[in-house]
């Protein structure tokens, strides 16, 4: 089942992207006004503790689903990072033109992540950890003039 999210959800996606890019192109500071985050928008951080045996399959099948929902129209973006002192443990930190409950009725049993949540128990070496987060206010990168 494919859930196309509504006009509304798409503008916000743009806009939030729009708004990133025309500030890092003219190089303007942010006004209060203008750096809120959206109301309609969640990120969250998931921690993914690999088998060290399982280390690389577990990248394969996690780029394979980051790929994946990278089309999803309302995915803002996702950084894929390792730790430093844990080299076996992946780090995400995503964002959605969604809330938390329209991610998880509507992303989490999507076809291309099944495969990935049945192969999870055999690839970490202990539990997953997701810690969902409200923006409250943005800083994107400006263009120095």
């Amino acid at each position: 089942m494919s859930i196309t999210p509504s006009p509304s959800r798409r503008a916000l996606v743009g806009t939030f992207l729009g708004t990133a890019a025309a500030i890092a192109a003219i190089g303007e500071p942010l006004e209060a006004s203008s750096s809120t985050v959206p109301s309609e928008m969640v990120s969250f951080v998931v921690y993914l503790p690999a088998k060290p045996e399982a280390r690389d399959q577990m990248r394969k099948k996690l780029f394979e689903v980051v790929d994946a929902m990278a089309r999803e129209p309302d995915f803002v973006n996702t950084w894929v990072h390792e730790k430093l002192d844990e080299p076996n443990t992946l780090v995400l930190y995503e964002t959605w033109a969604c809330s938390r409950e329209y991610f998880i009725r509507h992303h989490l049993g999507k076809p291309y992540r099944l495969a990935y949540e049945a192969a999870l128990p055999n690839l970490l070496s202990s539990e997953r950890r997701i810690e969902f987060l409200k923006g409250i206010r943005a800083y994107p990168r400006r263009k120095e003039v």
